[in-house]
Formats: structure tokens, C-alpha cells, sequence
């Protein structure tokens, strides 16, 4: 007893900025060309007699009809609630909650990317609470009863990974920003990531979702919260990343391009799901409710000046990212290789065919305190390794709108 006494004065005495680290489970996960045809046997196993699909619509691709199809086969009835939107909006949640519930469902299936699946997790929440306002969930833990029915989270996107997460992200449309709600109760029972779902996607969608992904494991990696088990999976996904992106969004019919790309946005996705974000997504949420500006692009055009900015709090941290991203840094200082894997990202972003920048997404000079507020209230910016305060965040996106800005000595 008197050893671990002494121990607890030295922990005591020690300041830790987060001393106890937090880790969150992801769901079991089907992966492979051909997965989803296992979707309608997977639900059986489940439960599922009676599924309630949620999704953006996936016009034009055949998806939802394939899935319909594969259920059907399973003798899985479905019903499709399709009116979710690039941003999934509180409203549509509501709506989703009362069409549940007025029909009878045993099993929600979420089919598309991280909106489809963002605006089912909502709505799983809202439905295990008897219809509790969505808005009410907005921040960490806010569940207070657990799930009462399954989740199979089909995904078609190669970015958000919002089927191995725990984090739901709802525009709160009256305040016009991003809610984040964070809750293990958010989390999919069962994901499916199938190559031959994710190729219908066109290649601009591929660019700004694999930005995203990029976006992912950085913002991991340089999180303040130091989840080191967060570090395996996100420096193998920025790997990927490197190798594959630039021929994925180039050529849809690149089948290792985008298989490779499906595996690097899973295990991006497992990377921050314990480790948080920064304020790469905390631009990209003030951007999404305000001008319903699309998400990855969003991460895409913030990504290299947050990592400038970010370097000097963690320099160390992003020449490991240098060398995953399989740039040479020998003999470089910890900082150089940052500045270098830094203009790499941005090489691959100007490569990819992002030009714009935040003007050409909406943003005006005259919301640039309101977007600043926005930042520093939003959650992701808890994990960003440098101090920011409402200043920078004016300047920060002062810079993504394309104008020369002097952050000082950082």
C-alpha cells in the first residue's frame, strides 16, 4: 500500500494534460468485392425480419435496388426513407424518426456514404429515446437509454468512415452550424464496405472523399489526446493514401486503386474514432451548416495550412507522417520533414484537381467572426495539438479564402 500511496503523489504532483486515454469499440466489419451480397443473411443473423433503409437516394447507380434485392432474397422486407441531403439536416432525422416508427421497423439499414449513415445513427438515437429532439444529443455521452434495434451500415463512399465510428454530425439548421454528437450508442452493429459499391462513385467524389480520409488520420496522429494505438492504423492509412488516391480518382475502373482506398478509409476511421479530430473539421462543420458546403472538399482545401500551423506543437508526430506518406527525410530535423509532408499534401491536392478555395464555397469576410466562434465551440477543436484562439481561427480561414495571411512566429 505504501508504494502505490507514493505513486499516487507523483501523479498527483505531474501535470497530464489527458492523463486516462478513452477507447471505442467499432463494429464487426464485412470487406471484399462482393460483400454486400451477404447483407440480406447478415440481417437474418441479426434479427432483421423488417428493415428501414436510410439513404440519399444513390440516383442513377442501382444500389438501393441491388440491396433491396439481396434482402429480398433473404425474405427481409425493406422499406427506403431517401430523403437525406449532402449535409443530413435535423429536420430530416425528425422525419425519418416519425416514418420509422409510424410503419414498424425491427432493423435500420444505412446505405451511402458518411451522410446516409450520419443521419441513421441520429435517428437510431432519437428512436431509442421515444422521439427525443435530435438537438438534445448534441455533445459527448448525451444517450441516456441504449439501442433498441440493430444497425447494418452499408458503405459506398471511400472517406468518412462513418460505419466503424461513433460520432453523428447533424446540421442544426435554425444556428446553421454542424452538431457533433458523440456516443457509442451512435455505433453501427454490423459494416459492410464493398469495392464494387464504392465504384460507382465519380472521381471528384473519390478525390474529396479520400481528402477526407487523408484528413482522418493526421488530425489522429496530431491530436493533443496522444491515443498511440490510434498511430498503427492512421500512418498505414496515409500510406495508402499516397499510393492509391491519385489513381482512384483518376480511374474508376482501377480496381486496387479503390479496393486499397476502401481499406485506408476503414482504418483512418478507426484511427480517430478513439483519437478526436482537429480543426481541419471544425472549419469543415462551420462551412457545412452555414453554406452546405461539401464536407470533403471542405477537409481538402483546410488540410495544408492547418498543418503548417499545426507543426510546431508536434513536429516529431508529422515527420512519422512524412516518412508513411514514403517521402525521404533522412537527415532532415523533425520540422523540415513536417514542412515537407506538408507540401506533399498539397502537391496531392493540386494533383487531385482541388483548386478552390473557401470564397468559392460561400464564405464571405463578413462571416468570418461568427465562422471563428464556430470553431472554437465545436468539439474536434479539443484535439488540436496547437493552442488556437479566436484570432487564429479568423486568420486560419482568412488563408483558406485564399488571402496572405502572417500567422507571426507559428
Amino acid at each position: 500500500m505504501g508504494h502505490f500511496a507514493d505513486s499516487q503523489r507523483s501523479i498527483s504532483n505531474e501535470r497530464v494534460e489527458y492523463p486516462l486515454k478513452m477507447m471505442h469499440a467499432y463494429p464487426k466489419a464485412v470487406v471484399g468485392w462482393g460483400a454486400h451480397t451477404m447483407v440480406g443473411q447478415e440481417a437474418k443473423n441479426l434479427g432483421i425480419n423488417n428493415a428501414f433503409i436510410v439513404t440519399t437516394g444513390l440516383k442513377g447507380t442501382g444500389i438501393v435496388e441491388e440491396i433491396q434485392g439481396v434482402l429480398k432474397a433473404a425474405d427481409v422486407n425493406s422499406s427506403v426513407y431517401d430523403n437525406v441531403t449532402g449535409n443530413p439536416k435535423d429536420h430530416e432525422v425528425m422525419e425519418g424518426y416519425k416514418q420509422l416508427s409510424a410503419d414498424g421497423f425491427d432493423g435500420f439499414i444505412s446505405l451511402g456514404g458518411g451522410s446516409s449513415t450520419d443521419c441513421c445513427k441520429a435517428i437510431k438515437l432519437v428512436h431509442g429515446h421515444d422521439g427525443q429532439d435530435v438537438r438534445t444529443f448534441e455533445g459527448a455521452f448525451m444517450a441516456t437509454k441504449p439501442n433498441k434495434i440493430p444497425h447494418i451500415a452499408i458503405n459506398t463512399t471511400s472517406g468518412t468512415a462513418s460505419e466503424v465510428s461513433c460520432f453523428s454530425i447533424i446540421n442544426h439548421t435554425d444556428d446553421m452550424y454542424k452538431m457533433a454528437l458523440f456516443d457509442p450508442n451512435c455505433t453501427p452493429t454490423l459494416a459492410f464496405n464493398d469495392p464494387a459499391l464504392h465504384q460507382c462513385m465519380t472521381g471528384d467524389i473519390a478525390a474529396y472523399t479520400g481528402m477526407d480520409a487523408l484528413t482522418h488520420a493526421v488530425e489522429a496522429i496530431a491530436s493533443r489526446l496522444l491515443v498511440q494505438s490510434a498511430y498503427g492504423p492512421g500512418l498505414w492509412a496515409i500510406g495508402e493514401i499516397f499510393s492509391h488516391l491519385r489513381q482512384s480518382a483518376a480511374n474508376r475502373n482501377n480496381d486496387k486503386a479503390i479496393e486499397q482506398m476502401v481499406w485506408a478509409q476503414m482504418s483512418a476511421g478507426y484511427s480517430f474514432n478513439s483519437a478526436g479530430l482537429g480543426i481541419v473539421h471544425s472549419m469543415a462543420h462551420v462551412l457545412g451548416g452555414r453554406y452546405d458546403a461539401p464536407h470533403g472538399l471542405c477537409n481538402a482545401i483546410g488540410l495544408v495550412d492547418v498543418c503548417r500551423y499545426n507543426l510546431p506543437a508536434c513536429p516529431e508526430r508529422f515527420k512519422t507522417m512524412a516518412k508513411a506518406a514514403g517521402l525521404d527525410t533522412e537527415g532532415m530535423s523533425d520540422y523540415k520533414a513536417g514542412e515537407k509532408f506538408a507540401d506533399a499534401v498539397e502537391e496531392l491536392r493540386s494533383e487531385l484537381g482541388i483548386r478552390k478555395n473557401f470564397k468559392d464555397l460561400g464564405m464571405q469576410e463578413k462571416d468570418l467572426d461568427v465562422c471563428a466562434k464556430g470553431v472554437l465551440n465545436d468539439i474536434c477543436t479539443e484535439g488540436n495539438p496547437q493552442d488556437v484562439s479566436m484570432e487564429d481561427a479568423k486568420k486560419m480561414f482568412s488563408r483558406c479564402m485564399g488571402e496572405e495571411v502572417d500567422f507571426g512566429n507559428r
